[in-house]
């Protein structure tokens, strides 16, 4: 305490920055892997990208939290074959850091002004400093952890309508 005084009477403001989360270490997507939900190339859009990663090495990559969610939502549609134990890490794209984060960790703005590769998307963020920001900058509806989500929110989505139950 004595030196942050000493400081501060030295004419020296104290920095007050928050830690950065390491990024979460996944597979990139290849240019020629495609979004199994849309069939679109998340490589060519690295701010959105989204990852699940199986405990065989497997992954499937997605341009947006909001088809990885459709994803997880209907797997047996969506990923035949694999079953929600066999993953091992799944991850979204931090908005503002634009570095992969933990996805289960991290909270998502619904309905915000902000537009993803597939139009309305749910917008990553590692923490509810970063999240409320975000929806105070964009006009954010409502933030959401990722038990929370549901294909009802997915498909307003998908319609420009934010379902917020």
């Amino acid at each position: 305490m004595a030196t942050l005084i000493a400081a501060v009477a030295a004419g020296l403001t104290p920095s007050f920055s928050r830690a950065a989360e390491p990024a979460l270490q996944l597979p990139k997507p290849g240019p020629r892997d495609a979004c199994p939900v849309c069939g679109m190339f998340p490589a060519r859009y690295p701010d959105w990208i989204a990852t699940v990663l199986y405990k065989d090495g497997h992954a499937h990559h997605f341009d947006g939290a909001k088809d990885m969610f459709k994803y997880l939502l209907n797997m047996p549609k969506f990923a035949p074959g694999h079953r929600k134990q066999d993953i091992k890490a799944i991850g979204v794209t931090d908005y503002y850091a634009t570095q992969m984060i933990d996805a289960r960790s991290a909270l998502y703005v619904i309905g915000s002004d902000v537009l993803g590769p597939m139009g309305h998307d749910l917008i990553p963020h590692p923490d509810s400093y970063d999240a409320e920001e975000f929806m105070k900058d964009h006009h954010g509806k409502r933030l959401l952890k990722f038990g929370e989500i549901t294909m009802e929110m997915l498909l307003g989505l998908d319609k420009g309508k934010f379902v917020l139950k």
